[in-house]
């Protein structure tokens, strides 16, 4: 019931529980008639609560609360450094920063298997959709606990062969540029690309890191990426005044009920440690 009320749709609910739609109506019809009521009005544009819905997902929804709040409870009192650990972090991080630890911390850590999901998108720690988090913020959710690592920083950057062929030491509107769209809009980089690149010269936009830098590569034009992203690419080049320090650190963060979990501690040490190490030719310093 609750996943079709959060889906709105049948079609949704079966894709959130992982089974066919027909699955999810059968429940449904069982449900209404086991409780004599319409718990949703169906509508052309899918389902909507009833009073008597509503009244039901709430009930429900505390439910899921507590069950989530007792597996954390029990999950954060492992004491022992094996099993799995479910981490959520940026593409730019996944792709450019966690490699270099990766071999390190398996063999450390040999008995832990880590699962690394790399998206834009933020999740929620409370509903134990990941275990762990890296991510750059300015301000982390006050119900998370964890460790500030380095500041970020970025630049404009571009294929040295694209500014062999279209020139250096040019205006910034001179140049074909990459922009952001989708979640990528939240990001200090799409401020600065519109507070000093005119729109007209914003070629190709992406919600995506991984191909954004790989347009850029590619010689499609520049873009404002992050610094640790590209500082050592012998490949790219960044366009000089364009180093920009943010108010946004590197946060490595867990939920309070899973912080006296030994494969927890572990992790937040491990990627705590290595990422308040980076200096600033891998963080990002401004011109």
């Amino acid at each position: 019931m609750l996943a079709i009320s959060r889906a709105g749709t049948l079609n949704g609910a079966a894709r959130l529980l992982a089974v066919n739609p027909s699955s999810v109506y059968r429940r449904l019809e069982t449900l209404e008639l086991a409780l004599e009521v319409h718990l949703f009005e169906r509508l052309r544009a899918g389902y909507r609560l009833t009073p008597a819905g509503e009244a039901l997902a709430e009930a429900a929804e505390k439910m899921e609360r507590e069950a989530l709040a007792v597996e954390g409870r029990i999950k954060g009192t492992d004491i022992r450094l094996e099993g799995h650990l479910r981490l959520s972090t940026s593409e730019a991080v996944a792709l450019h920063l966690l490699p270099r630890w990766l071999a390190e911390f398996r063999d450390t850590y040999p008995g832990l298997t880590l699962d690394i999901a790399s998206t834009n998108t933020i999740v929620d720690l409370s509903k134990r959709e990941a275990d762990v988090v890296i991510r750059g913020t300015a301000h982390p959710p006050e119900h998370l606990v964890g460790r500030q690592t380095g500041r970020i920083g970025f630049a404009a950057y571009a294929a040295k062969a694209y500014l062999d062929r279209v020139g250096r030491d040019r205006p910034l509107a001179d140049y074909d540029w990459l922009g952001f769209d989708g979640p990528l809009l939240r990001v200090h980089q799409a401020k600065w690309l519109a507070a000093n690149v005119p729109e007209s010269r914003i070629r190709l936009r992406y919600d995506s890191f991984a191909p954004l830098r790989l347009a850029v590569s590619s010689q499609l034009g520049c873009a404002a990426l992050p610094w640790f992203a590209c500082h050592d690419d012998p490949k790219l080049e960044r366009l000089p005044g364009t180093a920009n320090n943010t108010d946004m650190h590197l946060w490595v963060l867990t939920h309070p009920d899973l912080r006296k979990s030994a494969r927890v501690r572990a992790f937040l040490q491990f990627f705590g440690t290595r990422l308040a190490a980076l200096d600033e030719t891998v963080i990002g310093k401004a011109d």
